[in-house]
């Protein structure tokens, strides 16, 4: 399916950018604990915009790392959340404080001896699914060109996150799927007849693939104007549900029978799903240089804030990781342009105010040796 103008999951538009002003106020305060390099942190956070400084390896990216914690219960540097912990030290917190719809709440990571615990306005929620609907919070770092040049999961896992902060009982749907896919391929490695489970299969995979496809539409009507504004060429995706186009389902998981029952695994569906994204003629995975697949990768995640923004009335948190390092002078414009016009909550890093100039009065943060301090 072309339109034109995560496997883990745990979370038109243009006309939706309106002033930041009128937005919800995302995320107030944070504090953190024992994280990487950083000791004993606290930030106040402007609702729009702010801007830390430093040196590289000085704890720019640790903050928001932090924050990213907040939202996701996981870092966007490694998977291993052990390697979070500030070395001699027994584990780490981050906790924040955000206004959503009026309503204060209080959100806390903490990673110790017991493992990972969330906390919700002082009590423990039932997984990471409860805090990221009141903390959306998204990234644009050096590895993002990832979303674009990785593997199908990368993709999927970004459509699913998406999905699910427009859809939020869309999480039961993904799990629904989940569970009677691993049924049906532990059926076909004992060898057992799959079809018990095909009824249910389809029924599920139906509606993770309707939900995708909505949301898929959603997201090409956000991206209408920032490719051209990040790279001067309109950005199309062609979203591939997982099986072989002008086929049903039920066709097309009647015609790998014979493939499913002799590797012992269900061969199409939903979970080989893809998001092709083109430019102009050009596929971007395959015919475009690295920088441009970031800001390809770019221009996806404003499209997802702009569509939760659309939904939710506020676009959450949006970390913005040196972006002067990775781009051109001419890139850099334009994705502060198109930042500019985005309703979310900013904290953008930077080596020095040289070639990242901070907005007019949003705070300035100094960060050295895991040390964060507010430049006045």
């Amino acid at each position: 399916m072309t339109i034109t103008a995560s496997s883990s999951l745990c979370r038109c538009v243009c006309s939706e950018t309106g002033a930041k002003s009128d937005l919800n106020v995302p995320l107030s305060r944070v504090r953190i604990r024992s994280f990487r390099c950083l000791a004993a942190v606290e930030l106040e956070l402007h609702p729009q915009r702010n801007y830390l400084f430093g040196r590289n390896g000085a704890g720019k990216t640790s903050v928001l790392e932090a924050i990213y914690m907040l939202g996701r219960g996981r870092s966007f540097r490694t998977r291993q959340n052990r390697r979070l912990i500030r070395h001699g030290d027994a584990g780490f917190s981050v906790y924040g404080e955000l206004d959503s719809n009026e309503v204060k709440h209080h959100l806390g990571v903490a990673l110790g001896k017991e493992g990972l615990r969330l906390r919700l306005d002082g009590k423990t929620p039932t997984g990471i699914a409860t805090l990221a609907p009141i903390l959306p919070v998204h990234v644009i770092e050096p590895s993002i060109h990832r979303l674009i040049e990785g593997n199908p999961r990368e993709r999927r896992r970004f459509l699913d996150w998406g999905v699910f902060h427009v859809e939020p009982r869309y999480l039961d749907s993904w799990r629904r799927y989940r569970r009677v896919l691993g049924q049906r391929n532990a059926a076909l490695k004992q060898g057992q007849g799959a079809r018990t489970w095909n009824e249910g299969f389809l029924a599920a995979a139906a509606t993770v693939n309707e939900a995708r496809s909505r949301y898929v539409e959603k997201l090409q009507g956000a991206l209408a104007g920032l490719g051209e504004k990040l790279l001067g060429s309109p950005v199309e995706i062609d979203y591939q549900s997982g099986w072989r186009s002008g086929l049903s389902l039920p066709e097309a998981l009647n015609s790998s029978d014979k493939n499913d029952r002799s590797f012992g695994f269900t061969h199409v569906g939903p979970h080989r799903a893809d998001m092709v994204v083109n430019m102009g003629t050009r596929t971007v995975r395959d015919e475009v240089s690295r920088g441009q697949q970031k800001l390809v990768a770019a221009a996806l995640i404003l499209a997802q804030i702009r569509v939760s923004a659309a939904d939710r009335e506020d676009g959450g948190v949006l970390l913005v990781d040196d972006p002067a390092a990775e781009l051109d002078q001419s890139a850099l414009e334009g994705l502060l342009a198109a930042l500019d016009e985005l309703p979310a909550q900013l904290v953008l890093t930077g080596l020095s105010e040289a070639r990242l100039p901070p907005a007019h009065d949003f705070p300035v943060f100094h960060v050295e040796q895991g040390r964060v301090t507010p430049v006045l």
